[in-house]
């Protein structure tokens, strides 16, 4: 197969264009795409044939496949297929942000990071687009590491952080809920959306990648709780100032979609994000999750 590849943007990820996901690979070719997904930690893939099947086929290519726990998400057809769909009022409630109704809207986080065992990574792709709005955000943590100073790289060096299951956005102490108001099927309790009260997680603050060996900057604002070990006046200032960090504008990216687009990233290197869409807007996003067979933190009993 003949695809081109070229940058994504100039922070981050590469583009891949002239890609057809029926056609059988080589080895070599699958080696290509695995050695880009490792070095570049984001893969934004268009090409010919992008469907469920091939959706399910491709991401197979870099892992096992996890089926989410929530079946009333699943595909029916396929239930390694998980459905992000703007119009599902039970997983989509409407919130205001800054004055304004929005659906689906969710800040920075990493998949699953409230547990020991992130998942590898996972793969989104466009099915049906709103006119407007429905981006979808991603954040390269790694670059986030390589640019901090010599001196908090130090600091910070042997730290653990942990982080706390909440479905709360109020209960969330680093996502900026400032301009925000729930609706009133904003969820209070992990069961009101049908997920178990999940024991805290413990990490490296700093993250070596396990694959790649590159250092991680394990922050996001999404569940992350405190540092461990630190009195919580140093451990709140502290992480403030990292939220900052890795959030700055030059570590990340904001997806503008096309139909048929698919993006791989690497979940224990990047947190994402989604702007979300106004109420009666239609957005439809099938999800392939890739499991990781590594245990990155620990379980806080």
């Amino acid at each position: 197969m003949n695809f081109q590849v070229s940058p994504l943007s100039e922070a981050l990820g590469v583009r891949i264009d002239g890609f057809d996901f029926a056609a059988d690979l080589s080895r070599s070719e699958r080696e290509k795409l695995t050695a880009l997904w490792l070095e570049h930690g984001m893969l934004l893939i268009r090409g010919a044939n992008a469907n469920p099947q091939t959706q399910i086929g491709f991401s197979k290519l870099f892992g096992e496949l996890e089926a989410h726990p929530l079946k009333t998400i699943r595909s029916g057809d396929y239930p390694e297929l998980m459905e992000l769909n703007s119009e599902d009022s039970r997983t989509n409630p409407v919130a205001v942000w800054d004055g304004e109704e929005w659906v689906g809207r969710l800040g920075w986080h990493k998949d699953l990071i409230y547990t020991a065992k992130p998942n590898r990574g996972a793969i989104l792709r466009a099915v049906k687009l709103p006119e407007v709005d429905g981006q979808t955000g991603y954040a390269d943590q790694a670059k986030a590491y390589d640019a901090l100073s010599d001196e908090m790289k130090a600091r910070i060096d042997s730290m653990k952080v942990v982080y706390r299951f909440e479905v709360n956005l109020y209960n969330m102490p680093f996502l900026d809920t400032s301009g925000y108001i729930a609706g009133p099927g904003a969820p209070q309790k992990p069961a009101d959306v049908g997920f178990p009260d999940f024991p805290d997680s413990r990490y490296p603050l700093v993250l070596t990648h396990p694959e790649t060996g590159r250092k991680i900057l394990n922050i996001c604002p999404m569940f992350l709780e405190c540092i461990d070990g630190l009195d919580k006046a140093e451990s709140d200032a502290l992480l403030h100032e990292l939220v900052a960090h890795v959030t700055r504008p030059e570590f990340a990216y904001l997806h503008a979609w096309q139909e048929g687009d698919m993006i791989l990233w690497d979940n224990w290197r990047f947190m994402h994000s989604a702007p979300g869409v106004k109420p009666g807007a239609k957005r439809l996003i099938h999800r392939t999750t890739i499991l990781g067979d590594v245990v990155l933190g620990e379980a806080i009993a």
